[in-house]
């Protein structure tokens, strides 16, 4: 495989100034469980999806760089400039979801159907369908993209059911939890979702997507995944992560976080201000669990 390697100069001079960027080979390689918004790297493409225009990316790890077994490959904060789209395609193999962030776009899906799309709203296209997005206003468009596979999918039965794509704020459905982490934790878990783990098929890769809410003192228990993949990624407030190694981080706006089979994390708010963040589960269903 021809590696690339994206440095801190590339960063700088696609960011004009400020933050610096790390340095990163895109190979196949285990990923680590926390990514802080300075630990990012840059790697922009012209015309994504036989679009037009610049969509810059800020990834924790890219698909290059996911092993096998992995079911989360991919987690970017995007931004298209206006007038920048993402042309539409097909997803033959894997799941896609964009949540946006900021700003306003429209998302068109393979059978026609269009959405103004802003801060909330959550997007998907599973194994044969399609998707593409457009930043037709005077700001940025900021959403999450992450990439999912489950190497087990009959992808036939998936194409013959296929699920919705647009999900807008005002349509997701609350779920709130107390002691979420095995019990384990404090207060109260607040959650709009999309869809929920319990209404996924094994088929699909991405069983679950939430925006939740921990309030002050409130937190998420140490707790173990045994066959999936579970990421925290903050949009605002600070809080502080815990990953299989019991070291403690300071995570806010931008930070990524990750916990793989036979890993296990944490998190909680010591702070006045809500942590919000994105929960996203997925699962490789070939993965074989060591007994």
């Amino acid at each position: 495989m021809k590696t690339y390697l994206t440095g801190i100069c590339l960063a700088a001079t696609l960011l004009g100034a400020g933050a610096a960027f790390a340095a990163v080979e895109l190979k196949p390689q285990k990923h680590g469980q926390c990514y802080t918004a300075e630990q990012l790297f840059v790697l922009d493409k012209e015309g994504a999806g036989g679009g037009m225009g610049t969509l810059h990316g800020e990834f924790a790890f890219r698909r290059e760089q996911a092993l096998e077994d992995d079911a989360i490959k991919e987690i970017g904060w995007m931004t298209l400039k206006p007038g920048a789209y993402i042309g539409l395609h097909a997803h033959k193999d894997n799941e896609d979801a964009y949540l946006i962030i900021s700003g306003k776009g429209v998302f068109t899906d393979g059978n026609g159907n269009a959405w103004v799309v802003g801060p909330g709203d959550m997007t998907l296209a599973r194994p044969g369908q399609a998707h593409g997005l457009a930043n037709l206003y005077k700001e940025d468009l900021v959403f999450l993209d992450i990439i999912a596979k489950n190497n087990a999918a009959n992808l036939e039965a998936i194409a013959q059911n296929p699920t919705g794509q647009c999900f807008q704020l005002k349509d997701l459905f609350d779920k709130n939890v107390e002691k979420a982490g095995a019990g384990k934790g404090t207060g109260v878990l607040y959650g709009k979702f999309a869809f929920r783990r319990e209404q996924a098929t094994d088929d699909q890769a991405i069983k679950e997507i939430g925006r939740m809410t921990l309030k002050k003192g409130a937190s998420i228990g140490m707790h173990s995944h045994v066959d999936n993949d579970d990421t925290y990624i903050i949009i605002a407030g600070t809080g502080v992560f815990t990953g299989s190694d019991g070291k403690e981080i300071e995570v806010g706006p931008k930070s990524v976080t990750v916990a793989g089979p036979g890993e296990s994390h944490a998190l909680r708010n010591d702070n006045d201000q809500d942590l919000v963040f994105i929960d996203l589960i997925a699962k490789n269903h070939a993965l074989k669990i060591a007994k």
